[in-house]
Formats: structure tokens, C-alpha cells, sequence
């Protein structure tokens, strides 16, 4: 049988809509200009993602700038202290903030829009992701991140929103994307019952099938913590059992491909669509090794409860990176296809 494969959300920023989303995150752009920009953008990659043979897809996430650098924008109760370097290339070069009041978003975070303004769009949208309650005020995290913790159940409420709006929009598969969460576990700042609390909280009231991503990070290749590592999300999964339909874990690392055994715990319930293809690396796996590892994982979990998928979101690079990414989905598609 053939696996199914997918993509974690944020498709690649292609030449021509570069510099205008730039400018869009600069704010230089009228209302209509970004309307514009970003119904076309998601346009292309949904295109790009049914012509490469993906199984699921997502509107690109073009209205995030790195996955979460924008997110403050959205927010009330925080005071910039460092803007972002212009060149954003690694984690201390992005805006720096301080807690000052109570964090909301009056206007939303963004992502339900997104999602209305996509939806009908040609092949339309068959998933969508919001970030976590510690990845949303990612600018104050490590900077003032006593105050934020004081605010985590004001930012469960506030994730939650975003995603019953999605759900309630009719998207199929609604992503919670947790990678804050997932490091602080396996850094040993927050028990898995804690982070499983939380992500169930997110999705309280949530119609719609259900998806979590966790990820070590991966901010121009880098990821935020040191502890590579897969075996300790087991346990939250096992927490979330009946919360959750789909785990989308991040397992591009040896370090994470010698615990896949850990995954025999996996509740019954969920899928695994495991993040083999490195997303971050400009070394493209060829399909014999690709096969090799989906093999492993579905003697792990079994084939009927397996997706293969890349590591992270593809929006953090270059177009000039594209071609690199591109026979990496490929490549993927293809070991998924002959397995």
C-alpha cells in the first residue's frame, strides 16, 4: 500500500510574491494590496502542493513572517523593547518584548482570516494551523517569560478562539502547532501532563478533526533547544488520547529515528504523520533512503496509521531555495508512493 503524505503548513515564498510580502510585513502595502498578494500567493501553493501529489495541504501560511515573528503585531499588553534585525538569522535577532498589560487579540491572530479568505479558493483548503499559547507571545517568552506564564490561561482562551473559528468555518483538519510546548518537555521546564493540559484546552469545543505538530524548532535551520529528541512527546500524546486525531512530530534527527520504538505507545486513536524529510537541510534525501525510514516507522506504528510528511514549514526560506525543496517533496511523494 501507498502512504499518505503531507506537509506541515507554511509552503516556500516563491520569486515573485518575495519582495511584496515583504513589504507586506513592513506594512507598506494598502489593505487591498495585501488582500491581493496573499489570496494570490495561497493560490499558487495550493496549486503547487496538488500538482507535487500531496495528500493534504494548507494555504501556505502566507500571512505568518517565520512561522510566529508577526504574531506580536496582532497583540495588546506588550511592549517592544528590541524591534527584529532586518535580517532576521537566528532566535535573538527577533522583535523583543515585555509584558505590560493583558495579553489579547482583539482583532484575532490572524489565522481564522486566513482561512475564510482561502477556503473557497481552487482545491480549496484542507487544513489549517494556529500556534500554541507559549509560542504566540514568542517576542516577551524569553525575555519576561514569569509574566507570560502568569497570562498562559488568557493565551489558552485566546488560541482556542482561533481555532474554533477555523473549525467553525468548515476547515477539515484544524492543527494546533505546540513547539514551544514540545521543548519545554524535553528541556525538563514542563512535565508532559502540563503540556497536555494545555494543548487540550486549545482545542475545547473544537469540531473538526483534530491535529497537533510538535518540533524542536527551526529558525534558518536552527533548532531552539539541545535535547533532540522525540520518546518524551509519547507520553503527552498518551495524555491527549480522544483529544487528539493526528500527531504531526518532527523526526528528521537520528537521534529522534533510533527512539521511533517509543511510538509503540502511541494511543490507538491517533494517526502519526512523522516528519522524516528535513525541511532545514539543504541535503536532499533521496527516495531509497526516504523508503527506508517510512519502513521503519511503519513497523512501528503500522502502515494504515502512518503519513509521511517533512519536519517544519517550508517559509522560513529563500526562493532561491526552492528547487532544493521542491525534490525534496518529490523525492518524498515518490518513496511514499512505492513503499
Amino acid at each position: 500500500m501507498g502512504i499518505r503524505t503531507t506537509v506541515v503548513g507554511s509552503w516556500w515564498i516563491d520569486s515573485e510574491n518575495e519582495q511584496d510580502l515583504a513589504r507586506h510585513f513592513a506594512g507598506t502595502l494598502t489593505p487591498a494590496e495585501s488582500e491581493a498578494l496573499l489570496t494570490r500567493a495561497a493560490t499558487q501553493a495550493i496549486k503547487e502542493q496538488r500538482d507535487l501529489g500531496l495528500d493534504d495541504w494548507s494555504g501556505g501560511e502566507y500571512h505568518t513572517d517565520n512561522f510566529i515573528c508577526h504574531v506580536h503585531r496582532h497583540l495588546t499588553g506588550l511592549e517592544i523593547i528590541k524591534p527584529a534585525e532586518s535580517t532576521i538569522s537566528d532566535y535573538d535577532d527577533i522583535t523583543v518584548a515585555k509584558v505590560v498589560g493583558t495579553i489579547d487579540a482583539p482583532k484575532g491572530l490572524g489565522y481564522a482570516d486566513a482561512y475564510t479568505r482561502e477556503k473557497d479558493l481552487p482545491g480549496g483548503v484542507r487544513k489549517a494551523a494556529v500556534a500554541g499559547p507559549f509560542d504566540v507571545p514568542i517576542a516577551a517568552l524569553f525575555s519576561d517569560m514569569e509574566a507570560v506564564k502568569k497570562q498562559i490561561p488568557g493565551l489558552i482562551s485566546l488560541v482556542n478562539r482561533e481555532l474554533r473559528g477555523i473549525a467553525d468555518a468548515g476547515c477539515p483538519v484544524v492543527q494546533l502547532d505546540a513547539a514551544v510546548e514540545g521543548q519545554f518537555v524535553n528541556a525538563g521546564f514542563m512535565t508532559a501532563q502540563q503540556a497536555a493540559d494545555a494543548i487540550a484546552a486549545c482545542f475545547e469545543g473544537v469540531k473538526a478533526k483534530k491535529a497537533l505538530h510538535v518540533c524542536n524548532g527551526t529558525l534558518r535551520g536552527r533548532p531552539s533547544v539541545g535535547a533532540l529528541r522525540c520518546a518524551p512527546w509519547v507520553e503527552i500524546l498518551q495524555c491527549l488520547d480522544g483529544v487528539i486525531d493526528i500527531a504531526l512530530i518532527e523526526v528528521k534527527y537520528f537521534s529522534q529515528y533510533q527512539e521511533r520504538e517509543a511510538f509503540k505507545a502511541l494511543p490507538k486513536s491517533m494517526t502519526l504523520a512523522a516528519g522524516i524529510v528535513d525541511e532545514a537541510c539543504y541535503w536532499i534525501e533521496p527516495v531509497k533512503k526516504i523508503r527506508e525510514r517510512i519502513g521503519d516507522w511503519a513497523r512501528v506504528v503500522g502502515e494504515e496509521r502512518l503519513w509521511v510528511s517533512t519536519s517544519c514549514g517550508f517559509n522560513r526560506h529563500p526562493s532561491r531555495n526552492i528547487p532544493v525543496l521542491r525534490q525534496k517533496v518529490e523525492n518524498m511523494v515518490e518513496a511514499a508512493r512505492k513503499l
